[in-house]
């Protein structure tokens, strides 16, 4: 019997873990385009939130890993993995039908929420490399540069920036 409801547990968890990593996956293309909009309050807000979705999914995967280690015990040995599809095995068949359509779906959840958040780090990697840019450009324009005059010899370095100095 309590083989039973741990394995009832494990279907609720798994349940769960989809619908956060659902969640997550519209999380990251709001993020995603709130980043194109360059719309930084609701870019910080989506974060938030997204962090608050990754410590439930954390929180409810914890309890997924305590449950299948009580169900490998419980099995003395059958599982010995205490993996998700070795310990399937072992459920009613009603519970293995469910076990396997959750975890099809999760396995499919987990890609998409991949490849939008790889979308989300190529973003965010070029959005850097323009602000290194920028202030590259900044720095450059600060050092003094030489040049020369007229009459061939070289002019002292001037401090030119693209800052006005003068207020």
């Amino acid at each position: 019997m309590e083989k039973r409801l741990l394995f009832n547990e494990l279907i609720e968890l798994l349940t769960q873990e989809n619908e956060t990593h659902l969640n997550l996956i519209a999380l990251a293309h709001e993020i995603n385009k709130s980043a194109r909009s360059k719309n930084i309050n609701e870019l910080q807000k989506k974060c938030s939130a997204y962090d608050e979705q990754i410590c439930s999914l954390e929180r409810a995967e914890d309890r997924r890993i305590d449950v299948c280690a009580r169900l490998t015990e419980m099995l003395d040995g059958a599982a010995p993995s205490g993996r998700l599809l070795s310990l399937v095995e072992h459920c009613e068949p009603s519970q293995k039908k469910k076990l396997l359509d959750i975890k099809a779906t999760l396995t499919k959840r987990i890609n998409e929420l991949k490849a939008v958040n790889t979308s989300n780090t190529i973003l965010f990697k070029e959005a850097l490399g323009d602000v290194n840019a920028s202030i590259q450009m900044i720095k450059e324009s600060y050092r003094p540069k030489s040049s020369y005059r007229h009459k061939g010899d070289i002019k002292p370095a001037s401090s030119l920036t693209i800052f006005n100095k003068v207020i």
